[in-house]
């Protein structure tokens, strides 16, 4: 199988990194999403982007486990008063890191004239670092094809989209043909975020991949008959559920380790499965 999957450690939220790199190395081929997603699920500190001795020790865990990332999550909202400083360290640390993507989010569109002034001064930024800014689809300035207009605005290579779909189908409450939504997409998709969702007691959860509703064969077809390399995360938020009106919550309790393993594990399976099928 030539394509690239890597697994997010947002699976782990709850353990700590160490113990994410550790389980990640044992089922997967080498690539791992780090995971810094503000206020949802963070492995790292603020300060921990600024810290050597802390940075050092995760470059030799992961070379030590054979673990190299080709997109860091360093969400964050754009549209905030001030973010850009902030938000450069975490593009400092992908590129320390030799990360080639890192994966945001936009913001609210009601400070979409506060995201465009910040989006000038990230995409400079990311232009002088050879880093590619990947909007993730979320509901928010970024969504669906509605948001192609945003990309089009900003019209540089050095800021993409990460397609999530489950985020799609959840923000357009599931309204939506994402095959044809991600067609019209995939001219400025860089990343892709590959999980899945079901609907119990009132409000969605993340399941493993193929147990959902998502329908990921046609989504798959149209990707291999465009011919573009685009790389894939396994990313399995067990710790979140989200609401009927689209508003995400925190489960306390984490997963035991096995638990996650084996789903991911047999998320990984069907998605290489279903791949090499279409």
């Amino acid at each position: 199988m030539d394509q690239i999957i890597s697994i997010s450690t947002i699976a782990y939220c709850g353990y700590d990194l160490e113990t994410a790199l550790e389980q990640i190395s044992k089922i997967g081929d080498g690539y791992v999403e780090l995971d810094a997603i503000e206020g949802i699920s963070e492995h790292f500190e603020p300060s921990d982007f600024q810290d050597g001795s802390f940075k050092k020790k995760i470059s030799t865990m992961m070379k030590g486990l054979h673990l190299s990332s080709i997109a860091f999550s360093g969400h964050m909202d754009l549209s905030r008063e001030g973010i850009v400083p902030t938000f450069e360290k975490r593009m400092r640390f992908a590129k320390e890191f030799d990360i080639k993507i890192i994966n945001t989010f936009s913001g609210p569109l009601e400070r979409i004239d506060l995201f465009y002034k910040n989006i000038k001064s990230i995409e400079q930024l990311a232009k002088s670092k050879n880093l590619i800014v990947a909007l993730e689809t979320h509901g928010d300035i970024i969504s669906d094809k509605s948001s192609i207009g945003v990309l089009e605005r900003i019209n540089s290579e050095n800021v993409k989209i990460n397609y999530d779909f489950v985020n799609t189908f959840h923000a357009a409450k599931g309204r939506i043909d994402l095959e044809e939504d991600f067609r019209s997409m995939l001219p400025y998709i860089a990343h892709i975020h590959l999980k899945d969702t079901i609907f119990e007691r009132d409000r969605w959860h993340f399941t493993q991949i193929g147990k959902g509703i998502i329908d990921y064969r046609g989504i798959f077809k149209e990707l291999r008959n465009s011919r573009k390399k685009i790389p894939m995360c396994v990313e399995l938020p067990f710790t979140l559920e989200v609401e009927e009106t689209g508003v995400t919550k925190k489960i306390l309790a984490s997963l035991k380790i096995d638990q996650i393993n084996k789903t991911i594990r047999d998320s990984i399976s069907f998605v290489r499965e279903l791949w090499e099928s279409v």
